[in-house]
């Protein structure tokens, strides 16, 4: 028996290597049914498969001869067995159901557009009018400065000291800005975080934007460039810089999105350079024009840079809230103690459209994550925060009325203080109170892109928008408003957009860059203490405003 068993091994190895694989086709080798089986009458010898069988060969003609037969096996085997009749009939209904239920590009948009308003985090319960009040009183211990305003109000109708009359409306300004900040703040918890940032960006600029429209009425055309020019220095060095100092901190490293920090840099650029041209075409081509030829000119060059202005601003909405809003997210860092060292972990929010996930997703160290991370608590009821902001709005109106009143009796009274410092420096560090507020908060508690959007989203409103649409306004009224600014004044915005972008290009940024940019501010402080005062000439002659 076991010389039975050996002999047929033997003869089953003998006649697989007995087998001329190389006169063979390179198919399936088997063995030829004329010759009787090598390993006896009730075994079939192994078939020898090459390597090559299984190695696809687009030259071989037999490749469109063996799918057909393989289709045709499929069609004969689904009449056949019906569940595999009734499992191909499924997958193609479902194939054509998804091609079905694709969303259109309107609804698309309405997605996009619904995200923008939907809240990060889940909203908590709804506060009552008696507790929104209470939260409204106990906001900052500046609000005891709102007694100032009818005290201001008083010494302005009863013509009494402009230096007076200056002061309290400064002092009343200041909670007024504050409580417009607490009151965008609790609307825009009930967005997203980009349509937050722009509320804080538009809100926040409401003071500057009072007091230029009441100086442009009164035809104090100086007044309305110097406070908007100033408006733009200290919200991209003072704001800016005490963010990061603040947010340097607590975090060794402050992130946000590089991409939207080169855009904001060059947005601002742009503006720059709609604010170089006419002072180059003042200094440089005054003399070659005739006489009384070269406010016509500004004026015509001015009033289309505004309109072309406008529209990149609106096209840079449309970038933020629909094209690519994907950027402008909450980027939060969360800074732990472990071991005495610190260490640094990022958040990342993200919100997508429904062709994609929706839902938001949070990533988190779980040693850090809190129960009630999740769950914005509310302070102010919604109705209630739009009855402030309105209530707030008309108050600094009121008061900003007086305090531009004022300015003329106060540069009488104290000529050693340059005016350039008064409404370059002084107004719009007060009228800046509430983004000043909403930045440094936001940047303590990680939110640096936020904190990015509210100081040079600001900027750039100001610069897009709001200086241009005055120009428009004035053109409208017939007052000469041009962008020819103060030549120091726009070589100095120059140089601080250039500072600006070289600390934000790379998308970090540490407690030592605001130290630079709060320094470079108060180096201007300092430079315009001193600016004389000389009324604005156009060929010789004071530029006339009626």
């Amino acid at each position: 028996m076991g010389e039975t068993c050996a002999s047929d091994v033997s003869s089953n190895v003998n006649s697989v290597h007995a087998r001329p694989s190389s006169a063979l086709p390179s198919a399936v080798i088997a063995e030829d049914d004329d010759e009787p089986p090598s390993s006896g009458p009730s075994h079939r010898s192994p078939q020898v498969i090459p390597y090559t069988a299984f190695v696809h060969t687009p030259s071989l003609a037999t490749d469109g001869a063996t799918i057909a037969p393989v289709s045709k096996k499929l069609e004969a085997l689904k009449e056949k067995i019906p569940f595999v009749r009734s499992a191909t009939e499924k997958a193609e209904d479902s194939e054509q159901s998804v091609a079905l239920q694709a969303p259109t590009k309107s609804q698309i948009i309405f997605s996009r557009l619904k995200t923008l308003f939907t809240p990060v985090k889940a909203l908590g319960p709804e506060p009552t009018y008696a507790a929104s009040f209470k939260a409204t009183v106990r906001y900052t211990p500046l609000n005891f400065c709102l007694l100032f305003i009818p005290v201001s109000w008083a010494l302005h109708y009863t013509h009494q000291s402009a230096t007076l009359i200056f002061v309290f409306s400064c002092l009343g300004i200041i909670p007024l800005a504050a409580l417009l900040g607490f009151g965008t703040e609790q609307v825009a918890h009930r967005t997203s975080s980009t349509v937050g940032g722009l509320l804080n960006a538009t809100l926040g600029n409401v003071v500057e934007m009072i007091i230029a429209g009441i100086a442009l009425k009164e035809c104090n055309l100086e007044l309305v460039q110097s406070s908007l020019l100033g408006g733009l220095l200290s919200n991209m060095l003072l704001v800016l810089g005490m963010a990061f100092i603040v947010g340097g901190f607590r975090f060794h490293s402050q992130e946000f999105q590089p991409m939207v920090a080169q855009l904001n840099s060059s947005l601002m650029t742009v503006s720059v350079i709609s604010l170089i041209i006419p002072a180059a075409f003042h200094e440089y081509l005054e003399d070659r024009l005739q006489p009384g030829a070269e406010l016509p000119i500004l004026l015509q060059l001015s009033r289309g840079s505004a309109v072309l202005l406008i529209l990149i601003y609106f096209a840079y909405l449309v970038f933020q809230f629909y094209s690519h809003n994907h950027l402008f997210v909450d980027t939060e860092t969360i800074s732990t103690a472990t071991l005495g060292t610190r260490s640094l972990s990022r958040t990342t929010t993200t919100t997508t459209t429904s062709s994609e996930c929706e839902q938001p997703t949070l990533q988190a160290d779980p040693e850090v994550a809190f129960t009630d991370s999740n769950v914005q608590h509310l302070k102010l009821n919604a109705w209630y925060s739009l009855i402030l902001l309105v209530a707030v709005t008309a108050l600094c109106y009121l008061t900003a009325e007086c305090l531009v009143d004022s300015l003329e009796g106060l540069i009488e009274a104290h000529p050693s203080v340059s005016t350039e410092w008064i409404t370059l420096i002084i107004i719009p560090v007060i009228s800046n109170a509430a983004e000043h507020t909403t930045a440094v908060i936001v940047a303590s508690k990680g939110k640096f892109d936020l904190a990015m959007s509210v100081a040079i989203g600001s900027c750039i409103q100001i610069a897009l928008f709001v200086i241009p649409v005055l120009v428009l306004v004035a053109w409208g009224m017939d007052k000469p408003l041009t962008l020819l600014f103060d030549p120091l004044e726009t070589l100095v915005l120059f140089f601080s957009v250039i500072l600006v972008k070289f600390s934000v290009e790379d998308g970090k940024a540490h407690w030592m860059s605001g130290v630079v940019l709060v320094g470079v501010y108060c180096l201007l402080a300092l430079s315009f203490w001193n600016f004389p005062d000389a009324p604005r000439m156009l060929q010789g002659s004071e530029l006339t405003c009626s």
